[in-house]
């Protein structure tokens, strides 16, 4: 995969974030692969299309582009809140490319995906509506929350030790692919699902019981407001990833994560 940006893609655009645009989608398009499937090509959407910028001309797995030239951070801003939280309420989140690129030598420095399984409503930060005196005044974005997506949604394509192997980005991705099939009606259990395994990787890979995961209920709590009944939904969630191959049960009450 060449890291190099083809700064002639800008050709005429004047402003920094234009050409900061056409440049990395240019990039994205011609360079990128399909993570989701074996396909080698992402096409590009139209012009002011909502959310996704790019498709999968094979299995029609959605993508939207983030890029920055600086570090990625605990957040990035994204587009319109209203738009974005409707589909991570709905599963429906399109998967995200986050790109880091250097601009004195216009080179791909970080490329991090995070599948749409991923994104649940706690990854969403509502921002403040834009001011009167603001082209768009009352606009209201959002920031995704890198912070509160686990280490399982964060993969790295590129990074200081060079370009990842599509097929090791694919099994990554694929691993955790079944997380896509939770109905619209039960958006709240992958999200519980997600929030439990969070807490499961903090184990490294140490045993632990159910004990163990219980520390973790003031955190769930406020993550989960309207749920009563944290310990059972703990446990169900620890059956999910035990039947998933994600955790091992050992017995006694004692898992390991694979």
């Amino acid at each position: 995969m060449d890291l190099a940006l083809n700064r002639d893609l800008a050709r005429g655009y004047k402003s920094a974030s234009q050409i900061a645009r056409r440049v990395t989608e240019g990039w994205f398009e011609e360079r990128m692969y399909c993570p989701a499937c074996p396909s080698q090509r992402l096409h590009r959407t139209q012009d002011n299309t909502r959310v996704v910028d790019f498709v999968c001309p094979s299995c029609a797995a959605e993508y939207q582009l983030k890029a920055k030239s600086s570090a990625l951070g605990r957040k990035v801003r994204d587009a319109a809140y209203a738009p974005m939280m409707r589909r991570a309420e709905r599963n429906r989140s399109p998967h995200f490319a986050f790109l880091q690129y250097d601009r004195r030598e216009w080179r791909v420095r970080r490329l991090l995906l995070v599948p749409g399984h991923f994104i649940t409503p706690a990854t969403i930060e509502r921002c403040a509506p834009l001011s009167d005196s603001a082209r768009r005044a009352g606009w209201v974005g959002c920031n995704i929350l890198l912070e509160n997506v686990g280490e399982d949604g964060r993969l790295l394509v590129v990074d200081d030790h060079g370009v990842q192997p599509p097929t090791a980005v694919r099994r990554k991705w694929a691993r955790f692919s079944w997380l896509a099939d939770f109905e619209d009606e039960k958006a709240d259990v992958r999200g519980w699902t997600l929030d439990v395994l969070r807490c499961v990787r903090t184990f490294g890979g140490r045993a632990f019981n159910t004990r163990d995961i219980y520390e973790f209920e003031p955190e769930l709590a406020r993550l989960h407001p309207n749920n009563n009944t944290i310990p059972d939904q703990i446990r169900k969630q620890l059956q999910i990833l035990r039947d998933r191959g994600i955790v091992r049960f050992l017995g006694k009450g004692r898992y390991v994560a694979e």
